[in-house]
């Protein structure tokens, strides 16, 4: 059996707390800037998505990780991590639904939950236990 401690343990919930407060802001966002400021629809998104990128790696690294690393590495990696998890996502998605033929929502939400726990693992390999001083 596969023993967790309880730092583990203490970043899953972080992490699990941050990716709800991702996916809120990534919906209320731009509904929020449409709605209520009348900003347009693409514009919105866009706002939101560049918001959620920084949102989330503030999140990672400071609220779940806690890295000790320094800032412009840890977002370096973030930047580049979060580009290649991009092109990853939408690739297992193309393959669910085009060479699995399963719908679209389910093949999505398999990709965002695969893509979740992957994530997990490889930010806390890049944000955890570094030594370097933080900036």
């Amino acid at each position: 059996m596969l023993a967790i401690g309880r730092d583990t343990v203490g970043q899953l919930i972080r992490y699990g707390v941050s990716s709800g407060a991702s996916a809120t802001v990534s919906l209320g966002l731009p509904v929020l800037l449409h709605e209520v400021f009348g900003v347009e629809q693409k514009l919105a998104v866009a706002i939101s998505q560049a918001s959620i990128l920084l949102l989330n790696f503030l999140m990672i690294r400071l609220f779940v990780f806690r890295s000790k690393s320094k800032a412009n590495r840890d977002l370096a990696y973030y930047v580049g991590s979060s580009i290649a998890f991009r092109g990853l996502e939408y690739l297992l998605f193309l393959a669910l639904f085009e060479l699995a033929s399963l719908h679209y929502f389910l093949a999505l939400l398999l990709t965002l939950g695969a893509s979740t726990v992957v994530k997990f693992g490889w930010y806390r390999f890049l944000f955890h236990g570094r030594t370097e001083p933080v900036v």
